[in-house]
């Protein structure tokens, strides 16, 4: 039996191309293969920056979508070349490379396994898998060209983000420059494309010294009017952390730099006088948007206590990826009620990227995060000092590797200052450039190689063939799948001026190019390749895909059914939650939405009604809200006014059943509305109790517990809970806050009625 053939490739630099022999059809594939990589990443880059999207509930939901779409079709390329040489991208000789990656990610994925609550965090852990992929990715076939090509897209990105916030930044004394229909969404605060301010600053922040490096390689003075306007953006956005994220990338900049350039040696004193200006100017901005909005700083402070809280429950292991936002209402302080002044909102992050690691991932997950970190930075530096041209006598005669090394390495240290004080790498439109910038940063320290590619003869025709019409068919379905869901989308909206319309334009535009481009280059590859593998390994990726797409309608439907509700249009509302959950599974939200709904409708006739959420036997709303509210209290037990739905669902029965028995005839049948009255308003009496244990601040729980206790004639209980609530929670101490309570307007009402003779309707307990 002969043996199989062995290609070797030999690095002739870190950079150099992994490919095999050239001149041979495995050579050409990983030559095409590297070139899609590269550019794929690089214009994904660019559409998640630039992408925001008014026809889902989440109007950044497009940027999630595209992320995981484009990270699974690039991860199934890069997969499909791995079966085609037979390896595995970790080998003994560049696991010291790889073992950070491997043990932060590792351990996070035994943390999710181990979690109590995974339906929840599902999005989270897909987001760590894509990320994971990723780096492993950029680790095994980024080259020399990658790092150039991948440069290019983040300066472009950087120029549309960059351009449109200074559209928004004119809009503040030309009003209506900006005809887009999220204008001054933030106020006098701009966002650019990056749904929030403090994202929009993270992305200047790390774009503009990867621009700077790009400047200094390439001479090129439109980059310095790219970093002007984005220097007047950042002061713009108000953010605080970002400042100090810049500082920190400056002062990388700076220190890894000048050693590398003697002649900058004789102008240390001006460089050191510019450094201390820097800093004592971004200390001076954060201290001033901290006075303009202190409250911000005080949400901040309140969700670390809260949160270090949570760290002490379980301090080794964690609590798993993804479960902050389940577990973090239990701990969460009264103050951040008054501060955020609603009770629905869900906090989701920690607002400090260390504790929420020290929380969901343990000591251990941390201290494994925290040697990433330094690992990645302390090559970059190492890296920096290999590629420096020394002795230089200017930045002209340094090599590209350096300045992508200085530029990246600059980006990545501001986006770890920032994290201390924002959420920003948390989502996608930051912690895609936080996980591709870092296993670049390492890709480029990684010292040269020898490897060595097996490869089998080409597979049979038949069944290369067979896979590259099955993908074809399944990409024609996938492509239809795309428009027809998008179709769905912007068919519900209602364009009411020129903004609207160009926003739906660029859209469909954007959408088509996605599209095809994705169908092309899946195409171009399983006629490019001559194994069956390469078309039967895309082919399974359509699935994955096609469900990232299911997710973005969710949001879309979800944000329709909300709508129907504020309307009163319940049967409508009702149809689309269900259509919300069936294409999300993994929102529990959804769920207790519905719940709502179903407590207004209030039918206790049996019929089975699929839109309802009945699947396979008829039931009543009854039985539907609470099969929903039990649901959700099974994966998200502390998910935002949970407690307070069942209360309100419980005392809501307790008044109908009453009702209905005071119109009855039949003693037999006015005894069975009498009895499930008194259950109901019992299990409302518990859940509403239940319901301060989370949230000691809403009124309505109070009023509820009042009005209970009147109808059930004990005006004494009433009393303790009016008094409770003029009280305030236990341990807020702040005047601002508990002057709410004392002037109730809802509080005073019902001490009004306490003097009155009780009005009772509800059946005594016999």
């Amino acid at each position: 039996m002969s043996a199989k053939p062995i290609a070797k490739r030999k690095h002739k630099s870190s950079f150099s191309a992994a490919a095999p022999q050239a001149g041979t059809a495995l050579a050409r594939f990983t030559a095409w293969t590297d070139k899609a990589l590269s550019w794929g990443m690089g214009i994904l880059c660019l559409l998640v920056s630039v992408s925001f999207f008014t026809g889902t509930y989440d109007t950044a939901y497009v940027k999630i979508t595209l992320f995981q779409s484009g990270a699974i079709a690039l991860s199934a390329l890069w997969v499909s070349l791995l079966c085609v040489q037979k390896r595995w991208p970790v080998t003994r000789k560049n696991l010291p490379w790889l073992l950070p990656f491997l043990a932060y990610y590792g351990w996070n994925f035994l943390g999710y396994a181990l979690t109590p609550y995974p339906l929840a965090g599902f999005d989270e852990f897909l987001r760590y898998v894509l990320y994971f992929l990723l780096t492993l990715m950029v680790l095994d076939r980024f080259t020399q060209e990658s790092a150039r090509v991948l440069t290019k897209w983040v300066v472009l990105s950087a120029w549309v983000s960059v351009l449109y916030g200074a559209v928004q930044v004119a809009d503040h004394w030309w009003a209506g420059v900006d005809i887009l229909p999220w204008r001054a969404y933030f106020g006098a605060r701009i966002f650019s494309t990056h749904a929030n301010p403090n994202f929009f600053a993270d992305f200047l922040v790390f774009s503009s010294f990867v621009v700077l490096a790009e400047f200094l390689r390439t001479k090129q003075k439109r980059l310095l009017v790219l970093l002007g306007l984005a220097g007047i953006d950042l002061f713009f956005t108000e953010s605080k952390g970002a400042w100090i994220g810049f500082a920190v990338s400056a002062a990388f900049f700076t220190a890894v730099y000048v050693p590398c350039v003697p002649a900058l040696q004789k102008h240390l004193r001006k460089l050191y006088a510019a450094a201390a200006v820097l800093f004592i100017g971004a200390a001076v901005l954060v201290g001033v948007y901290a006075f303009k909005r202190f409250q911000s700083v005080s949400f901040r402070a309140y969700t670390w206590s809260s949160a270090f809280a949570m760290v002490q429950d379980s301090p080794v292991m964690g609590t798993g990826v993804g479960s902050f936002k389940t577990i973090y209402p239990a701990y969460r302080k009264p103050q951040i009620f008054y501060i955020e002044n609603a009770h629905n909102n869900e906090t989701q992050h920690a607002e400090n990227e260390f504790l929420e690691q020290w929380a969901t991932a343990g000591t251990i997950g941390l201290a494994l995060f925290m040697w990433l970190l330094f690992f990645v930075l302390y090559g970059a530096v190492r890296a920096v000092r290999r590629f420096a041209v020394l002795p230089a006598k200017n930045s002209a005669e340094m090599s590209p590797q350096f300045w992508w090394v200085l530029g990246y390495g600059a980006a990545y240290a501001g986006m770890i200052a920032h994290s201390f004080f924002d959420i920003s790498i948390r989502f996608v439109s930051t912690g895609m450039f936080f996980t591709l910038f870092g296993a670049l940063l390492v890709r480029l320290a990684m010292p040269e190689e020898e490897t060595a590619v097996q490869t089998d003869p080409h597979t049979r025709p038949a069944w290369l063939w067979l896979g590259r019409v099955l993908l074809i068919a399944g990409l024609g379905w996938l492509v239809w799948k795309w428009l027809w869901l998008f179709g769905q989308i912007s068919g519900n909206l209602s364009p009411k001026n020129m903004g609207d319309w160009l926003l739906k334009y660029i859209a469909w535009g954007v959408l088509c190019v996605a599209v095809f481009g994705g169908a092309w280059l899946y195409v171009r590859a399983a006629f490019y390749a001559r194994w069956a593998r390469v078309p039967f390994v895309l082919l399974i990726s359509l699935w994955p895909i096609s469900w990232a797409g299911n997710f973005l309608l969710a949001d879309h439907y979800y944000g329709v059914a909300a709508g129907f509700s504020k309307r009163a249009m319940f049967e409508g509302a009702l149809d689309f939650y269900q259509k919300a959950i069936s294409r999300n599974p993994f929102v529990p939200g959804y769920r207790q939405y519905r719940a709502y709904i179903l407590r207004q409708t209030m039918n206790l006739e049996k019929t089975f009604s699929p839109y309802k959420g009945d699947t396979n036997a008829p039931s009543t709303d009854y039985e539907r809200a609470l099969r929903d509210l039990n649901f959700v209290r099974k994966h998200v037990p502390n998910h935002a006014l949970l407690h307070q739905a069942f209360g309100e669902f419980y005392y809501t029965y307790a008044v109908h059943f009453t009702k209905l028995a005071q119109a009855e005839t039949l003693d037999f049948q006015r005894q069975d509305y009498e009895k499930k009255a008194i259950e109901n308003m019992e299990l409302a009496k518990q859940s509403f109790e239940r319901s301060l244990l989370t949230d000691p601040v809403h009124e309505a729980t109070y009023v509820y517990l009042t009005s209970i206790a009147l109808m059930e004639k004990n005006p004494a209980r009433a009393q303790y809970w009016i008094d409770a609530y003029a009280r305030g929670p236990e341990g807020v101490v702040e005047e601002e806050f508990l002057q709410r309570h004392r002037h109730s307007l809802r509080l005073a009402q019902m001490q009004m009625r306490l003097r009155q003779p009780p009005f009772n309707y509800f059946p005594s307990v016999k």
